[in-house]
């Protein structure tokens, strides 16, 4: 029998590979297109999607995009010119669905990733990315501990999972685009650590 942290790492990477492995190409180009064009990227999630928002934050910067997470104190205003990152499994996460407004107020356009297009936040969304939270008919044996047979409780996590790999994606999309190099974009990262 397989050690419990090797089951755990098969089970949420078979998830990650089949939910993302449905991601429309086209729609992915154009979330990426649309990040690129933005003056700056400002990201809000919350629970997973709000840690994995710091790190497609994080990883931007290294690209040399201009990005900050909603609710640091640092931040410039978001603006016309700007793209509002909105990261919700749901899609209707309430906090979220009031910024969203508040962004498209100002004229910033909205990037929204959620389990459903068909939510609020993907309806309010200029680019919307649906990336799923748990690949049909999948079990999850190691990890049914932590969850009902409906395995509902885990969505967050599975979600957070997926969408840590395609941050990455989106990541190294940017970076080939823009001509970037592993230099370039170690010279971007922290070093008073």
């Amino acid at each position: 029998m397989k050690q419990i942290h090797v089951q755990v790492a098969e089970e949420f990477g078979s998830n990650a590979r089949s939910v993302l492995g449905e991601i429309n190409d086209i729609q992915l180009r154009a979330a990426v297109s649309f990040l690129m064009s933005a003056n700056n990227v400002h990201i809000l999630g919350i629970g997973h999607s709000g840690f994995f928002g710091k790190v497609l934050s994080m990883k931007l910067n290294h690209v040399g995009l201009s990005a900050y997470t909603v609710y640091n104190e640092t931040n410039p205003p978001i603006r016309s010119g700007d793209v509002f990152v909105a990261i919700s499994q749901s899609g209707e996460t309430r906090t979220i669905i009031s910024l969203v407004e508040e962004a498209r107020s100002v004229g910033a356009k909205v990037l929204g990733i959620t389990a459903n297009e068909h939510s609020k936040i993907g309806q309010m969304s200029d680019v919307c990315l649906r990336v799923g939270k748990r690949a049909k008919d999948m079990e999850f044996p190691a990890m049914s501990i932590l969850g009902n047979g409906k395995f509902e409780n885990m969505n967050g996590a599975l979600f957070g999972a997926s969408i840590y790999a395609l941050f990455y994606a989106i990541v190294i999309m940017i970076m080939q685009e823009r001509g970037e190099t592993v230099e370039s974009v170690d010279a971007r990262h922290a070093n008073l650590q």
